[in-house]
């Protein structure tokens, strides 16, 4: 069986969805540091002059160690509605804009507690999107307790797979020897993003998943 993890995201990107697409067992990681400044509360759509970032704001000061399932939302602004006024502007015009907007409306008029729950709604509406049928756990459920390489690798093993399924980008850091002396094969995922039209001229790569889902709809896993 082969296994896929990566940490929660706030609308993920193609190459989050291209790897679970391919895996047998995606775990979502949920129990490591959460880390300012990255995409488990922001991610990247279009607009008229590029991009932009929705960021979902959360309480972390004071906070450094808090893992990434106990990252708590800060509802003293109004987040949902800026970022959902900024997809409505931004999308308008897309073709599969007004097929998704009702999920997009509802995810929106949710009241949320924890990042991880925000994460998982954003996460979950493109899977089902997509019509990815494969299975997900959360690191959380296995408790294990390693690091880093042996981590991944041990989370395989709780998991009962065989294979780990990892992104080209840790290369530079993964223990190949790790996962060897633990009897699970190390492949590397092979995704060339590939341009499809966008609600702007130009294209513009590495945007959230939502941007392909509006603009491409049922045609969207030919870019996965």
């Amino acid at each position: 069986m082969k296994a896929a993890i990566h940490q929660l995201q706030y609308w993920p990107g193609l190459r989050f969805f291209s790897k679970m697409r391919a895996a047998d067992l995606f775990i979502y990681l949920d129990d490591v540091q959460f880390e300012k400044r990255e995409f488990q509360n922001r991610n990247r759509i279009r607009n008229a002059r590029g991009w932009q970032y929705l960021t979902a704001p959360v309480l972390s000061k004071g906070r450094f160690a808090q893992k990434i399932n106990e990252v708590e939302m800060d509802n003293t602004a109004g987040w949902r509605e800026e970022h959902l006024r900024a997809i409505k502007i931004n999308y308008a015009r897309a073709p599969f804009f007004r097929e998704y907007l009702p999920g997009v409306e509802e995810l929106y008029s949710r009241d949320y507690r924890l990042l991880a729950d925000l994460a998982i709604a954003t996460m979950d509406l493109l899977k089902d999107a997509f019509a990815i049928k494969t299975p997900v756990k959360f690191s959380s459920e296995f408790k294990v307790e390693e690091a880093s390489s042996a981590r991944l690798a041990g989370l395989c093993t709780a998991a009962g797979a065989d294979e780990y399924l990892s992104g080209a980008g840790a290369r530079a850091y993964l223990d190949p020897g790790v996962f060897s002396f633990a009897g699970i094969k190390l492949s590397w995922q092979e995704f060339k993003p590939r341009e499809y039209k966008q609600a702007f001229p130009g294209f513009e790569p590495d945007m959230s998943a939502l941007d392909l889902l509006l603009n491409c709809g049922p045609a969207s896993m030919d870019y996965l």
